[in-house]
């Protein structure tokens, strides 16, 4: 075979005047050879030999990405250097080449359409306005020089993030940090991109879609020098990503570990409470932002929504935006004694930035500690008033040694920023509704806040997959406090919540194994307290009523005076009495698959007891003949009506006075027992629904 010169390959590649290309590379083997052939090397010359290949019509791009970004480190325009190998970074060197904006996923463009890619301004790196949209829109040719398919083909991921529905194995995540833009001027900016869900086994061996690929026309392989070239029209890909993603949920790119319905709902559960644990989140801000995406990446329903900082919600007002970068205690030896990145309950919610050195004695001011928990770092926060603080446990407090401190707080406030919430809503036969409320604010706690999101989430989804609804569901997922506040500000009138909510419940601390509990609406009287207390006292009998003087979390706002919603807060370990709550204990270990099922099996009786929970009146006088419809022994012998003693107390209450939990309280059987017995009932034409009962 004969050796071809560096500045041929473009040629060899079969690169014409005009053409638009995208160029992946690793070419530590190809300088090899063109040394082992005596062949002076210099990469500017193998991208020279590109450019004269497409001439002055065409483009030639190389990728110049960095993920030192998702790390929240900054990044600077000119001098953030490519982390994708030495072809793209002598591109990036180079003054005829441009950087698009992108801080993780950015590219250094010649040619023609410099100007439209390096005008654009996508904030999600895979996003319908980014690059990647322009090489399906253009026919872009992507040459891979001596790559592994699966570690060049990024291109996947645009598609992915168009089928956003369809796949559930990734979410968008927003990153938080320094930008210096191409003219020296540094602000904070947010950008985001797709990443994994920790909960699906994501197999990069995208190599699959290689054949697929050749036999659809879409790549042709070509081996110059004994490497291998690879030469890909990404519009030809795109339809074969999109056919494998809708028909067999993206095999090709990734498997999940439940496929098949392997896993239970608990553990699914456990898997989403798991994700949103690792995140620091609170009231505003990118981490509460980036909890919305788990959610939403398991729930495709779910609405975002933001309201603005500064706006008047009833006597409250919202608060300006607070993002936190990084907090930290280091001796003076340099050695962190708490880093907020490796538990961010060491520092207080809503922090001011703070950089200064202290002594042991003044370091007791800004330390919060857990006097009768000394292993654990308590959660503190101070939302409405200005503070700098840090948290640690009380042992590790009482064993620090005189010296100087330095505390660090790297955080911000943003007048214009804003509050964030998610809303699903599924719309039943009637307009009466369920609310289900559930926060994401506090930071890495997981009985107290990742498990309520997390039922909350597949209940929801449990709902969406009905085929009938009877009640319309809405579910919102909120900053506590503020949050439901602000929701109720904006929705209360406008919704008409007043006449159209007949019941709700705040679900919160639902994931260990200890008895569960609820807290009564304001009076004990609705619909909600009915349910719960019927509900719970056939299946969970154990369970702890807390009188609303005993509130603590949203059920607070959905009852305040002028309010006034039927909604119980539902929990196992009621917040506020488990010695866990607040504290770092308050971890993975607390909860369980088995305690989050449990929470989800609970909710979902309660769901089917609403939707059964008509009054019932017979539609004939005296007993039925239940014999001759074959729900009752024709033959009578002491004993043989025992099996129908339940059906038959049913009938002798439904006259129209009583609803589905009346009569099971009556009769002493499960309202689950009892929808069993109405179907049959109503097959049989003997049970009719009294829509206005007297």
């Amino acid at each position: 075979m004969d050796y071809i010169k560096l500045q041929d390959i473009p040629i060899s590649l079969g690169i014409e005047k005009g053409d638009k290309i995208f160029v992946s590379s690793a070419v530590k083997s190809l300088v090899k050879i063109c040394r082992e052939h005596e062949e002076n090397v210099d990469l500017n010359d193998l991208i020279d030999a590109f450019i004269d290949a497409v001439g002055e019509e065409g483009t030639v791009i190389f990728p110049t990405y960095n993920w030192d970004w998702c790390k929240g480190e900054a990044f600077d325009y000119k001098n953030t250097s490519s982390q994708v190998g030495a072809l793209s970074q002598t591109a990036l060197e180079r003054s005829d080449f441009k950087r698009t904006k992108h801080p993780i996923y950015s590219f250094a463009v010649w040619g023609r359409d410099q100007e439209l890619l390096c005008g654009m301004d996508n904030k999600s790196a895979f996003g319908h306005d980014s690059p990647f949209a322009y090489f399906l829109e253009n026919h872009v040719t992507n040459i891979i020089i001596n790559v592994e398919f699966k570690h060049s083909f990024t291109f996947v991921h645009f598609v992915e993030e168009q089928l956003m529905k369809n796949v559930p194995y990734r979410y968008m995540k927003n990153f938080r940090a320094d930008y210096t833009d191409e003219f020296g001027n540094t602000d904070k900016r947010v950008y985001s991109m797709l990443v994994r869900s920790y909960w699906y086994e994501v197999i990069e061996e995208v190599d699959f879609f290689e054949d697929d690929f050749i036999k659809k026309g879409a790549q042709d392989n070509i081996y110059i020098n004994g490497l291998k070239f690879a030469k890909i029209d990404f519009a030809k890909t795109y339809p074969i990503i999109k056919e494998d993603i809708l028909s067999n949920m993206a095999r090709k790119v990734c498997t999940h570990i439940g496929q098949g319905n392997s896993l239970s709902v608990g553990t699914l559960m456990y898997g989403m409470a798991k994700e949103l644990y690792t995140l620091c989140s609170s009231i505003t801000g990118e981490g509460l932002r980036n909890r919305l995406q788990i959610v939403k990446s398991y729930l495709s329903q779910l609405e975002l929504f933001e309201i603005k900082s500064g706006t008047k919600v009833y006597d409250w007002e919202v608060p300006d935006e607070w993002n936190i970068e990084k907090a930290y205690i280091e001796n003076e030896k340099g050695e962190k004694i708490v880093d907020f990145k490796k538990n961010n309950l060491h520092v207080v919610g809503y922090s001011a930035p703070i950089d200064m050195w202290v002594d042991l004695k003044e370091l007791d001011k800004y330390v919060y500690v857990q006097e009768e928990q000394p292993d654990a770092i308590p959660y503190v926060t101070s939302y409405y008033e200005t503070r700098s603080g840090f948290c640690m446990s009380k042992r590790q407090f009482d064993s620090l040694e005189e010296g100087k401190y330095h505390l660090v707080i790297k955080s911000d406030f943003k007048d214009n920023g804003s509050l964030s919430y998610g809303e699903a809503y599924f719309p039943g036969e009637l307009k009466e509704e369920i609310l289900i409320s559930t926060y994401l604010c506090h930071p890495s706690m997981a009985n107290n806040e990742c498990s309520g999101p997390a039922v909350a989430t597949f209940l929801a989804k449990y709902i969406a997959g009905l085929k009938h609804r009877r009640y319309s569901y809405r579910f919102i997922f909120v900053p506590e406090t503020i949050g439901s506040i602000a929701w109720l500000s904006k929705n209360y009138e406008n919704q008409n919540l007043k006449e159209k909510v007949i019941a709700g419940f705040v679900l919160s601390c639902v994931g260990d194994n200890r008895e569960y509990s609820y807290v009564e609406s304001k009076y004990a009287n609705t619909l909600t307290d009915r349910l719960l207390q019927n509900v719970l006292s056939y299946h969970y009998p154990n369970y702890k009523k807390y009188s609303f003087l005993q509130r603590g979390s949203d059920e607070r706002q959905f009852n305040a005076p002028g309010i006034d919603l039927p909604v119980c807060a539902v929990c196992r370990s009621k917040y506020g009495e488990y010695p866990e709550y607040h504290t770092s204990e308050d971890n993975l270990d607390l909860i369980s698959e088995e305690g989050l099922e449990g929470a989800f099996i609970l909710m979902k009786k309660c769901i089917q007891t609403l939707e059964y929970n008509y009054h019932y009146k017979v539609k004939c006088y005296c007993e039925p003949q239940l014999g001759k419809r074959g729900l009752y022994s024709t033959l009578s012998q002491k004993g043989s009506a025992s099996s129908t003693r339940n059906m038959t107390n049913f009938l002798t209450y439904a006259d129209g006075k009583n609803d589905l939990i009346k009569i099971s309280d009556i009769i002493g059987v499960s309202t689950e027992e009892l929808i069993s017995i109405i179907d049959i009932l109503m097959e049989n034409d003997l049970l009719e629904t009294v829509l206005n009962p007297v």
